[in-house]
């Protein structure tokens, strides 16, 4: 009797901790666990918008509503989820209020049955309005939203994706030329037809040529994101920048958006029209940049990329607009055909789980998941590179960009390379993964319960703060970074809770063994929150040349919020502790903007404070030269035999000469587009720059197009490429001899906008007064 109760005290105390353990186990649940998304309260973000599986976020750019059986074939080979394509309003309504949809229906229907999505653009002028122009008057605007209402009632159904225009910041497609106050007026009206009519479509713009920070900021003050679903933008660069350069200007661009935005709203960036032409660059390296263009996009949260372009526009190989396709104009697939076909193949059905803080700053590993596999994108953007993945990692299958499977040992160390591989894990995987890997799919409330447990320092013994908890005490070097990142991955997760996204950020700066690219979001969420507490924790790290830009935007969205609130003493030392380090000339621009509207005179303030962060912004210009067929790069015009300033040159109809230009931005940056015209010709920028001593510097120079720069009549430099200006892109060191130094530039324009500028450094990365140095008096 005694044994039998005995073991009925056993077992009831057994069910008790089974009981305790369950309850424990559901707590953790409500805490940590995935549950279903749609259940909970949201931010209102679009469903069209979210990130989603691979390959449905994934497309490419068409110019064909009915194709032929090649288009269709391939494209359905590829596993392509998105198409985007224009609806011509023009084409439509031939004559005013009839509408033929045909052959839209056509496309709709081929798509649907192809089961890819629909990115329509609605776009350009109609013959019947405003003279064929873009609509600029109220006739013109209400006809074109009575084509949008009709077009939103045909297609209600079909889950299209509506863009408001293509590219409504260039002349060639907001015609006559650019007008914000215009395009909204138009958005403002089309956008009310169209969710007359469809109230829960799915509406992104303003689909910018390159991520015009002006025009998009312009546009978001006159209330463009109370409007619209995401902001669609198209990073076009350079072929020598690669898609990852793209990251700085999408961190810009989320700190702009969170400035304007409505705090209820979840607002994404989608990447909407994005290539490289293989005039400009190899085969085989268009397709490495198509697969790291996508890759990069999910790793950083951009639910959509456009390709463009699916198919050659044409046969001439020198003209870049007929090589931006995927394949040939006979259909013969390239590169990146191959490249688009094997990434959607690998990672079809898994979702980008972002990127894991792993290697050095050059590595990009991304992490794929899809019922209990995991998969990673590894590349670097270095020719080569050695990386380590930690010994708990086993490897499975490893296949190269275009399809190759490569051999493996199971081994964690290994060469990658700026060709991105897909690496099959092996099961399971290490804790520190599945810590990170669960974060990850934790929707906001359920990671602002974790946030709280960690910054209240509870809940140490169960669920995914406990793991934080142990690793970030007890870990390894390499456990701990991946606790950190778990942390910093939270602080993503709160879209709606500054406070708390702050000090989860703070906590990541703070930590020494935090990885570099975890301190750079950590940085862009306090830039996009701008609250004066962070100062001395920015403070702290400012001098760290890898989060130099991080920095520079923190402190101009703070000089932007003092100059607002009238702190001009405070605004103005952060506009230089910004534009000191920053390349981002638009944040610093928008501040001066700001004075200016306040009445400020910002003429002598600029040039002063433009001297103080070495940038030459006084110069002797010579010019226009011809440049014909890019003559101009290697024949030397009178500047390059002697300094004359008086001396001239007619060529033609124009003549060439000396004039003295001071110029009026912060930047540094003459402009000869407003001297010349956006002409294809060449000038020159001379200045003298005397110092006390002989020194060693640094030149850091920016150019649209190329740019060739002697130094005291000895070439030091040449970089002819076709390129838009960024802020110290070209660095070179170079010698000064004491006294005077003669500095001489030259800038070959290929077409379009024609600018340059340069500044000086000291062998500590710091700028020179440049007020104290030149000497540019004839």
């Amino acid at each position: 009797m005694r044994d039998f109760l005995a073991k009925l005290i056993s077992f009831y105390i057994l069910i008790l901790i089974v009981f305790i353990v369950s309850m424990q186990q559901f707590a953790c649940t409500q805490e940590d666990a995935e549950t279903d998304v749609s259940s909970l309260p949201q931010m209102r973000l679009h469903a069209a918008l979210r990130m989603l599986p691979v390959p449905a976020g994934l497309g490419v750019n068409i110019h064909f509503y009915i194709g032929n059986d090649s288009d269709l074939l391939m494209l359905n080979n590829t596993g392509t989820g998105i198409i985007r394509m224009d609806v011509l309003w023009g084409m439509a309504e031939k004559t005013p209020g009839e509408y033929d949809f045909s052959k839209h229906d056509h496309l709709v229907n081929d798509l649907e049955q192809l089961n890819i999505r629909l990115l329509f653009i609605i776009c350009y002028g109609n013959e019947n309005y405003d003279q064929g122009l873009s609509p600029y008057t109220a006739a013109g605007r209400s006809a074109s939203a009575r084509f949008c209402a009709q077009l939103a009632r045909r297609y209600a159904t079909k889950k299209i994706i509506w863009e408001l225009w293509n590219e409504p910041n260039i002349e060639r497609f907001w015609r006559p030329e650019p007008n914000v106050a215009d395009y909204m007026a138009w958005c403002k009206a089309v956008v009310a037809a169209i969710r007359g009519e469809d109230p829960q479509a799915c509406i992104v713009a303003p689909a910018v040529s390159s991520i015009d920070i002006p025009f998009l900021e312009a546009c978001f003050q006159e209330g463009l994101l109370d409007l619209i679903d995401g902001v669609s933008v198209h990073p076009y660069r350079g072929a020598h920048l690669a898609p990852e350069t793209a990251i700085a200007e999408y961190n810009q661009l989320s700190i702009l958006i969170e400035t304007y935005k409505a705090p209820e709203k979840s607002i994404p960036i989608i990447s909407g029209e994005w290539g490289y032409s293989t005039t400009n660059l190899s085969k085989d390296l268009q397709g490495e940049y198509l697969v790291r263009q996508w890759l990069c996009n999910m790793a950083y949260g951009i639910p959509i990329s456009i390709w463009y372009d699916w198919h050659d526009d044409g046969q001439n190989p020198l003209d870049p607009e007929h090589n931006f396709g995927t394949v040939t104009w006979d259909y013969q697939p390239k590169s990146a055909y191959l490249a688009m076909q094997t990434l959607i193949r690998e990672l079809r059905g898994f979702l980008s789980l972002g990127r894991l803080a792993l290697g050095s700053e050059h590595d990009y590993i991304v992490p794929f998941y899809y019922d209990g596999t995991v998969k990673l994108a590894i590349w670097t953007t270095l020719d080569s590179n050695e990386l380590n993945l930690g010994s708990t990692i086993l490897i499975e299958k490893v296949v190269d960009h275009l399809g190759k499977e490569e051999k493996t040992d199971s081994a964690s160390k290994f060469q990658v390379h700026t060709t991105p591989l897909y690496i099959t894990l092996k099961t399971p995987i290490p804790d520190w993964l599945q810590m990170v890997l669960e974060i990850s799919r934790v929707n906001e409330i359920q990671a602002g319960n974790i946030a709280a447990a960690l910054l209240n320092n509870k809940n140490k013994s169960i669920g995914i703060s406990a793991k934080i908890f142990k690793y970030l005490a007890y870990g390894s070097p390499q456990e701990n970074r991946m606790a950190l990142h778990a942390v910093m991955r939270l602080a993503n997760r709160l879209e709606n809770n500054d406070e708390m996204t702050l000090r989860l950020a703070h906590m990541v700066i703070k930590e020494r063994g935090a990885h570099i690219v975890d301190k750079k979001q950590a940085l862009t969420r306090i830039a996009s929150i701008g609250a004066a507490e962070s100062m001395q924790l920015v403070d702290a790290v400012a001098n760290s040349p890898e989060l130099s830009q991080e920095v520079a935007c923190y402190y101009l969205r703070m000089a932007y919020k003092f100059v607002q609130q009238n702190r001009i003493a405070e605004a103005d030392e952060l506009l230089i502790k910004g534009t000191r380090i920053s390349h981002q000339r638009h944040l610093a621009q928008r501040i001066i903007s700001e004075m200016q509207k306040q009445g400020r005179e910002t003429n002598d303030f600029v040039r002063e404070k433009a001297a103080e962060i070495g940038f030459i912004y006084k110069w002797w210009i010579a010019g226009p030269f011809p440049n014909e067929k890019d003559i101009a790069e290697k024949k030397a015009y009178f500047p390059e035999e002697k300094i004359v300033f008086k001396q001239t040159e007619m060529f033609g109809q124009f003549e060439a000469k000396w004039q003295v230009v001071e110029i009026g931005n912060i930047w540094g940056i003459i402009s000869f587009a407003e001297l010349y015209g956006r002409q294809q010709q060449a000038a020159y920028a001379y200045a003298r720059i005397q110092v006390p001593q002989a020194m060693e510097v640094r030149f850091k120079i920016g150019s649209n197009d190329g740019v060739i720069c002697w130094l005291n009549g000895k070439k030091v430099h040449e970089n002819l490429i076709p390129r838009t200006l960024q802020i110290d892109e070209d660095v070179l060191n170079v010698h000064f001899r004491s006294g005077i130094n003669h500095v001489l530039l030259k800038i070959p324009n290929k077409g379009a906008n024609w600018e340059a500028c340069l500044r000086v450094f000291d062998t500590a990365n710091q700028p020179l007064d440049m007020s104290k140095y030149l000497r540019n008096t004839e």
